[in-house]
């Protein structure tokens, strides 16, 4: 009793000097708040939008359920209510491009109550962007900061219209940075615990200058309402997918017209490299202009445009920057040593490729070599080996024909149909060539094998440890 009677005495008397070090954001909301917008569309189809079916499944799921009114897929809203906030004052506004999926007659009402009509002029869902052009001039725009300036345990501020109720003001801290939560290809997010629920999709997240940092655009929750876990895309992205929407209507992104995979652990080591970072090259598009440079299959892009590659999903994001057409300068691992080369950007073009493999138990084996070492079957191609596995002519490789059970070669991955391309970087073009690796394996003492597998037109590599002499 006396120890809570003298925390109640020392929470009375020092509950004042506590108040005075909290730090009002009154000021800096009354500056941004006439920026901020609220958006509500019809929905036309009941088709579910392109960042609903990433998040099937997964705890974002329910975040953008708010476009439907029971809650399902199949069930379409007429009324979507979302946030937005003035880009420019040529009356250009910025929400989530699941909020005007599939929409028209857009409204947006604006800070002092007036409803605007509007079109979309332009999305961009591999970023959950949007860009609506209504007839208003002289809007008040939100200043843009640098994201890049952005620290953890920053001050910032979420505004928008959660639940329909709009010009919401919420204030967090910024939990962490460069977040992946797997749901597009640049993947890059700001995480905040700033509260942010159904209908701030769109929104601003500002720092404590009042500068836009991020378009909120999810959060995590398996009910969800807000549970302090909430993403937005960081205003440096904003700003160059905005900017070209507005310019061309659509995002013209680079690429660099290579099959890249993850460096692991066991992939650094295998490459003698001193730390696991960069990108390894698994193949190269025929038909992009990186097959005018220098790079090689197996090398490792550890820089690009002077920057450091920390991992593979970074590249993506770092090439998409880049200008269609330039040359841009790159450095990569290769044979113990750092290579500085350059590769031209090309234009970004959906992949496709058929990932259906038919039954494996009924092909005519023919000609077959066991590779005790790795645990495998190869064969030589044949038309039989290319109809039952469903390969092209131009295919490269031993046809991977049996893979030995528990073996480290099964817990890779590899299976019947698989192209074996490389072994440590020796071409596999014949039965012969695997004879002889396997000849100075052992005579090396080697415990695992760098290998190249080509799937369907995918490539990547792999470090398969030999498997155990029976």
């Amino acid at each position: 009793m006396k120890a809570f009677v003298f925390f109640l005495f020392y929470f009375l008397a020092y509950s004042p000097l506590m108040a005075q070090s909290v730090i009002s954001f009154a000021d800096t909301v009354q500056k941004v708040l006439p920026s901020v917008v609220s958006v509500s569309a019809t929905k036309m189809t009941a088709e579910p939008p392109e960042m609903m079916l990433a998040l099937r499944g997964s705890p974002f799921e329910q975040f953008f359920k708010d476009v439907y009114r029971d809650g399902s897929f199949d069930t379409p809203k007429s009324i979507l209510l979302g946030s937005g906030f003035v880009y420019n004052q040529d009356g250009f506004i910025v929400t989530s491009a699941h909020v005007v999926e599939n929409m028209n007659d857009v409204m947006v009402t604006l800070n002092d109550g007036n409803v605007v009509k509007g079109h979309v002029a332009g999305r961009d869902p591999k970023t959950d962007l949007a860009v609506i052009k209504i007839d208003s001039h002289d809007l008040p725009a939100v200043k843009i900061g640098n994201s890049d300036l952005a620290r953890i345990g920053d001050p910032v501020l979420a505004i928008g219209n959660p639940f329909g109720l709009g010009n919401t003001v919420t204030a967090g801290i910024i939990s962490a940075r460069s977040r992946d939560i797997q749901v597009g290809p640049y993947d890059d997010f700001i995480q905040t615990d700033a509260a942010i629920n159904r209908g701030n999709s769109g929104g601003p997240l500002f720092n404590a200058d009042g500068e836009m940092i991020g378009v909120n655009t999810a959060i995590f929750s398996p009910s969800g309402g807000s549970v302090g876990i909430a993403f937005a895309v960081p205003s440096k992205m904003v700003k160059t997918v905005v900017d070209a929407l507005i310019k061309d209507g659509v995002v013209k992104r680079g690429r660099l017209g290579l099959k890249v995979q993850t460096v692991t652990k066991e992939i650094a080591e295998s490459l003698k490299m001193d730390k696991t970072y960069g990108a390894l090259v698994a193949g190269i598009d025929p038909s992009s202009l990186a097959v005018g440079s220098k790079i090689k299959t197996g090398d490792v892009i550890i820089k690009f445009n002077q920057r450091e590659v920390p991992s593979m999903r970074a590249l993506p994001r770092m090439a998409a920057e880049a200008t269609v057409g330039s040359v841009v300068p790159l450095t990569v691992w290769r044979d113990g040593k750092e290579i500085d080369l350059s590769i031209r950007i090309s234009e970004m073009k959906e992949p496709s490729f058929s990932q259906t493999l038919p039954d494996p138990e009924h092909f005519q084996q023919g000609k077959t070599k066991n590779l005790t070492l790795l645990g495998i079957t190869l064969a030589q191609q044949t038309p039989e080996l290319r109809r039952r596995f469903n390969l092209a002519k131009n295919a490269e490789g031993l046809v991977v024909v049996a893979v030995q059970p528990k073996s480290d070669a099964s817990l890779k991955g590899l299976r019947p149909g698989d192209l074996l391309v490389e072994l440590d970087k020796k071409k596999l073009s014949h039965f012969s060539v695997a004879e002889d690796w396997e000849k100075e394996a052992a005579e090396l003492g080697q415990e695992s094998a760098f290998v190249l597998i080509d799937r369907h037109g995918e490539r990547f590599f792999a470090v398969v440890r030999f498997a155990p002499v029976p």
